[in-house]
């Protein structure tokens, strides 16, 4: 069922880019909600995920680290859900538009810190 699932979005992400094994999705962020508020975020956050097609496996790349991530599919575009290694979730959910939310759900010093960003991704290969 996994390889059903991962095949419908490889072929959302080839529908939007020429055929190769690594397809490399940009996410700029300029809007961030809290609990308080809505408000442009004061610089653009940046998620970069590749997605390898032969291996069936996707990675966030960060500054400091690269880390795998789970990819799932939902009515339109595609979810990929990180569990940082103290257990905090964070997912970023992209439609077949480009438009992007990434949510963090952490814990901070036993207090929940939600928060989301949004924004747009551009696929490369």
């Amino acid at each position: 069922m996994k390889a059903v699932i991962f095949k419908i979005i490889i072929l959302f992400i080839l529908s939007q880019n020429a055929h190769s094994a690594l397809t490399t999705i940009t996410c700029d962020y300029n809007m961030f909600a809290s609990v308080k508020k809505v408000e442009p975020t004061t610089e653009i956050m940046q998620l970069v995920f590749t997605v390898d097609i032969e291996s069936s496996k996707a990675q966030v790349i960060r500054s400091n680290n690269v880390t795998d991530v789970d990819l799932y599919p939902t009515g339109g575009g595609f979810t990929f859900v990180e569990i940082d290694e103290i257990g905090n979730v964070l997912t970023t959910t992209v439609d077949m538009h480009g438009k992007s939310a990434h949510s963090r759900n952490t814990i901070l010093d036993n207090l929940l810190i939600p928060s989301q960003f949004y924004g747009e991704c551009d696929y490369m290969r």
